[in-house]
């Protein structure tokens, strides 16, 4: 569930024609492919996993409903996948679920949480886990999958990156980065913003990138965490950038404000138009991966929604259907 809310005025609920859900027999069929996470929607509890099958070239749908045989929760608000498992975050359900990433089988659930967000795994044995409405970040110790701990802030967190043993937490409401010392579990610094915080990435050479928006002007900046000077900074008049994707090498920025965006670090171009723009699509989530670029649509809020896919061209080259509410992706590499 985003930040913001969409007030749907009149919602026609149909009963559900579809057939049952099938899926391979096969103890790791999620081993080449592209995960995409539903959100669902809010108090519905249909929140679901949809599974792009690359060596097939078939989607499979309601992935966790139909290896676990029960519903998935109540808003999928972020995945992330860490060696063999994948921790699915449940907004409203205030739930973690571990499974398997190759069979999706659910092996803990990790509750306690108020509106859990993103987890970050810090350790072999310790997560962090951001929340909306709790002021404070659960430690989680990932052998008894509990909360162990709080480390208490200020206000709602959002996304994490971690370099080295310190961990750079999004505060929403006073437009802060947090730094944790993972060592200690306790905020050591916190780095002010001049722009709103809608996104925060890191690239492999641990620079920091922020997206946001300060006074109706969109603001895409990089950032060197150790002495904080802003290294690189992009401007878009009338733009609300959000949801950000940085290449590895920091070198390609995407993001999303009615259509998709691209930057690079080197140009002095001025940028003024979307290279995918949305012309009435939802776009409600982004990644680039291999050379392909992947659109979340969420349609209208109440239909199942469609990822497009595209080349780094912006030539369209796949179109799947897919849950409630797409939002996020994840790759998984045979």
């Amino acid at each position: 569930m985003r930040i913001y809310q969409v007030i749907i005025a009149l919602i026609v609920l149909v009963s559900s024609c579809d057939e049952p859900i099938t899926l391979p027999q096969k103890e790791h069929f999620l081993s080449n492919g592209v995960l995409i996470a539903n959100e669902g929607n809010f108090q519905w509890g249909n929140a679901s996993v949809s599974f792009y099958d690359a060596e097939n070239d078939t989607i499979l749908k309601e992935v966790f409903q139909g290896v676990n045989q029960r519903p998935l929760g109540d808003v999928l608000q972020s995945v992330t996948l860490s060696d063999d498992k994948a921790y699915l975050v449940l907004n409203n359900s205030g739930k973690v679920e571990v499974v398997d990433r190759n069979s999706f089988e659910l092996q803990n659930t990790i509750s306690g949480f108020i509106s859990p967000r993103y987890i970050q795994i810090v350790s072999p044995d310790k997560a962090y886990v951001t929340d909306l409405y709790a002021d404070k970040i659960a430690v989680v110790d990932l052998n008894s999958n509990e909360i162990s701990s709080y480390i208490h802030c200020e206000s709602r967190t959002e996304e994490m990156v971690q370099i080295d043993n310190l961990v750079y937490v999004a505060d929403l409401e006073f437009d802060q980065i947090y730094v944790i010392d993972s060592n200690e579990d306790a905020i050591v610094d916190n780095i002010p913003l001049s722009t709103s915080i809608n996104s925060l990435k890191k690239d492999n050479q641990d620079r920091l990138w922020v997206c946001g928006e300060n006074n109706g002007v969109g603001v895409v900046l990089c950032m060197e965490p150790q002495t904080l000077n802003v290294l690189y900074s992009h401007t878009f008049e009338g733009e609300n950038p959000s949801d950000l994707f940085v290449s590895d090498a920091g070198h390609d920025v995407y993001f999303l404000s009615n259509g998709v965006w691209h930057i690079n670090e080197f140009t002095d171009d001025v940028i003024t138009k979307p290279i995918i723009p949305a012309e009435g699509k939802l776009f409600y989530g982004l990644s680039v991966h291999e050379d392909k670029i992947y659109i979340a649509d969420a349609i209208n809020y109440v239909q199942k929604g469609t990822v497009w896919v595209y080349d780094l061209q912006s030539n369209l080259l796949d179109e799947w259907e897919v849950g409630m509410i797409p939002s996020e992706f994840d790759f998984i590499e045979p």
